[in-house]
């Protein structure tokens, strides 16, 4: 009965809750647009590294590139419809992927359940259902926090450049594909 109930506190929206295997409890399924509720960053690993600037956006775009991570991420590279440029930090220009001009606003899509050494790197301790990745050429629709990624490991990466401070949308609790990449 409370689990009938709770989509109709959230304002009816199109938040569906999902029954996670093995007894966890039930996961919110997030509809295109649709913000978690509760803070935006649980279930994301070392939270502290990246810096909230609003706590759920939605963007469109394309993707131009993706990266599965070994921490479980899935990154996307995309590239962003023209009312979401704003968004885009200078450290963006260094997203780039093969083929394709950046800037790129980075997407994560969090692992749903967290891998050795990165246990806490998981949809599921979020309360969340984690999307499914797109593929690259796909025109998408993303839903999340939008972020600062201040990690300075990233000056390892990009030696010598000024790469603080990427704007991301981390985790993704929604990617909707509007439009299959042209065959």
């Amino acid at each position: 009965m409370a689990a009938a109930l709770l989509p109709l506190a959230l304002g009816g929206c199109a938040s569906v809750l999902h029954a996670a295997p093995g007894g966890h409890g039930a996961l919110l399924r997030l509809g295109p647009g649709r913000c978690k509720p509760g803070p935006p960053l649980t279930g994301v690993y070392l939270p502290f590294r990246l810096h909230v600037k609003n706590d759920c956006v939605t963007v469109s775009g394309t993707v131009d590139c993706l990266r599965h991570e070994d921490d479980g991420d899935i990154h996307i590279r995309l590239r962003v419809d023209p009312a979401y440029r704003r968004l885009l930090t200078p450290a963006n220009a260094f997203q780039r992927c093969a083929g394709h001009a950046g800037p790129h606003l980075v997407v994560e899509i969090i692992p749903q359940h967290g891998r050795l050494a990165f246990l806490t790197n998981s949809a599921s301790r979020g309360g969340f259902v984690s999307p499914a990745a797109p593929a690259v050429g796909d025109h998408v629709t993303v839903t999340g926090p939008l972020v600062w990624d201040s990690n300075a490991l990233h000056d390892l990466i990009y030696p010598g450049k000024n790469v603080a401070n990427w704007a991301e949308i981390h985790p993704a609790w929604n990617v909707t594909v509007d439009q299959r990449r042209p065959v």
